[in-house]
């Protein structure tokens, strides 16, 4: 299974999740949604992975300065919405890492850095009520991992991404099983296969 059809395999566990609506889980807030700072963050750090391997580094620097923009306005807010300082100090280190990898025009670094930046910002997501659940995200931060460890070369780190993915996919399989998504199941699992 190559990436694309990964991503769409994991688009499609997101929109059977979504379809049905979910209640809020883990702490939730139940009013509130995902702030749009951390919408924009996402976004960026997605396309800075998708971008980085052609080296479209004007459009990389644009996203990258959207990110610290969507931060410094998000940051007021962080605390009083729950979020820990640990999970703070990991989206501005990510983001410091981004910066200096964009800066020197190291694709693979970026899209790391972009990773890691994409992994913290789904923790904060966890903190409201997202339409997407945040393990959905976690699954797309990890796959992408997988592929940047393989890429790499060092198929020992590709093992733990992938050990972490399954433990995430026991999280989200009972809930795909009662969206009647058997067949979004399916295709996950041969995916795992497929990758170890």
């Amino acid at each position: 299974m190559n990436k694309y059809s990964l991503a769409y395999v994991l688009l499609m566990i997101s929109l059977l999740l979504t379809a049905c609506g979910r209640p809020a889980t883990g702490g939730a807030k139940e009013q509130a949604e995902v702030p749009d700072p951390l919408q924009t963050i996402e976004e960026a750090a997605e396309d800075i992975i998708d971008v980085a391997p052609s080296g479209g580094w004007d459009k990389i620097n644009g996203n990258v300065t959207a990110v610290a923009n969507a931060w410094k306005a998000y940051q007021p807010q962080a605390t009083g919405d729950g979020a820990t300082q640990a999970h703070q100090d990991a989206l501005a280190s990510a983001l410091a890492q981004l910066q200096t990898a964009s800066a020197s025009k190291d694709a693979a670094s970026t899209m790391q850095s972009a990773n890691d930046l994409s992994a913290a910002v789904i923790d904060l997501f966890a903190l409201y009520n997202s339409a997407v659940p945040a393990d959905i995200g976690r699954l797309d931060v990890l796959e992408r991992q997988i592929i940047l460890d393989v890429a790499a070369n060092n198929f020992t780190a590709a093992a733990e991404s992938l050990n972490q993915t399954k433990a995430v996919w026991e999280r989200v399989k009972p809930s795909v099983e009662a969206h009647d998504g058997q067949e979004v199941e399916t295709q996950f699992q041969a995916s795992l296969t497929t990758q170890e």
